[in-house]
């Protein structure tokens, strides 16, 4: 059987260069992805031939496993997970499997018993340029937003988050917490998890900026850039400073940009229609799709 450890942030250390080999830009294969959401989803690791293999347990699905990912033997860790589930009499199932991926576990595996989209979870992935301005037509709402942002508060003030930031940040996040308290249990998890990742901003490699206006913090921001693409795993602003949200989204793009970077993926919307709107008129060139994929049938 596969010998698992739990996703503690000093494990990080351990799997970042392996998450830092994936191609498929999506953000359940990050640490700030991972180490986010590892207590709600209850999930664990073990490296073997050199990839990564992460289990968790997933909706109504029970025990499903990620895609192997890392520079080592794909073939051998897929072998493994499938002598793990035979071992412990579980059923053979991957979770949080983009597109892309479906056909390397068919071509491994055989053809699969099922194979289920989860469409609250895909990944919305944009073109850099789209934060660096809003410039065209398809991005004036956000584009007009910014306009009366830089109106209202000319005086705004965005600073890259570091050491001498955190407590600030974390400040900003539980003194406003009514701000940001949705009964939905996703929603809450991430409130959570937010504030406790803070403490972790340096040794995972995370980048961030707060927004203030005043000398008031309004707007926190974090994420990390993985091969060609920028993640942001946390953006909280004040709704009441209208326009907070599009202007701390592109301030933190424009802190990042570099050559390197082509896409911005900012993760799922949960199923929230709010955020799923909101999403929308920031124009993505792709929907990261994932997938359940089972194998009942070995």
């Amino acid at each position: 059987m596969l010998e698992y450890k739990q996703f503690d942030h000093q494990a990080m250390a351990e799997i970042r260069p392996l998450l830092d080999l994936q191609t498929c830009r999506s953000c359940d294969y990050t640490v700030g992805g991972i180490y986010m959401w590892r207590e709600y989803f209850r999930q664990l690791y073990a490296v073997r031939d050199g990839m990564l293999i992460s289990r968790a347990e997933y909706l109504d699905k029970g025990t499903c496993f990620s895609m192997p990912v890392g520079g080592g033997d794909i073939d051998a860790a897929l072998d493994a997970i499938q002598a793990d589930c035979r071992e412990r009499g579980i059923p053979l199932r991957f979770c949080c499997i983009t597109k892309g991926d479906i056909g390397r576990l068919t071509e491994h595996l055989g053809c699969p018993s099922g194979v289920i989209e989860y469409r609250d979870w895909a990944d919305y992935l944009y073109p850099y340029e789209n934060f660096l301005g809003y410039h065209g037509k398809k991005l004036v709402t956000p584009r007009n937003h910014c306009n009366r942002f830089v109106r209202d508060y000319p005086q705004y003030v965005y600073r890259a988050l570091d050491s001498s930031l955190i407590q600030e940040a974390k400040r900003f996040l539980l003194d406003n917490a009514p701000a940001f308290d949705k009964e939905a249990p996703l929603a809450k998890e991430d409130f959570i998890r937010a504030v406790e990742i803070l403490d972790h901003v340096e040794l995972f490699g995370l980048k961030g900026g707060l927004l203030s206006v005043d000398g008031k913090t309004i707007g926190l921001t974090v994420g990390e850039a993985v091969g060609d693409t920028l993640y942001v795993h946390i953006e909280k602003a004040l709704t009441e400073y209208s326009g907070a949200y599009p202007m701390l989204a592109s301030l933190f793009a424009k802190q990042n940009a570099s050559k390197e970077l082509l896409y911005i993926n900012r993760e799922d919307d949960s199923g929230d229609e709010g955020l799923r709107k909101s999403k929308m008129e920031y124009r993505p060139c792709e929907l990261i799709e994932k997938y359940v994929v089972c194998f009942d049938n070995i």
